[in-house]
């Protein structure tokens, strides 16, 4: 009878799995923010010497979790971007002409290869949010 060995989970699959445990954790949008009917998140992302990695959008409706973590999209990155604060003082505005808000983050993960050197991870993100109300 062969025994199979137990891998012990790298850094980046817990924090993974920590990641989709936290989103399911996550109160549906609705519950988090009665307001907003539609909220929208637009990123891209420069900074790497190659080609950048591809541009994402990501619509959330009322039933949505209300998680805005996204892992950086270079594959040998442990770091992961949080917008959660910025979707916050953006649905707390009351005026109905302020419903974008942008700015950049820069990745604060570790390549996989490069922690002996401990060499940041040079993705820089773009973001955009777009919030449609619902009153």
């Amino acid at each position: 009878m062969k025994l199979t060995s137990r891998k012990v989970p790298t850094f980046g699959e817990q924090r993974r799995a920590g990641r989709q445990n936290d989103r399911l954790q996550a109160p549906a949008l609705r519950s988090r923010y009665a307001t907003i009917g539609k909220l929208q998140i637009d990123l891209s992302f420069s900074g790497t010497s190659g080609s950048p990695p591809s541009p994402q959008s990501h619509s959330y409706y009322p039933p949505a979790r209300a998680f805005f973590r996204f892992a950086c999209p270079c594959s040998e990155c442990d770091g992961e971007f949080d917008l959660s604060g910025q979707v916050d003082e953006l649905a707390e505005v009351k005026r109905p002409s302020v419903r974008t808000a942008a700015g950049r983050l820069g990745c604060e993960g570790m390549h996989f290869r490069e922690r002996a050197t401990a060499t940041p991870c040079p993705v820089v993100l773009s973001w955009r949010l777009v919030i449609v109300r619902s009153d």
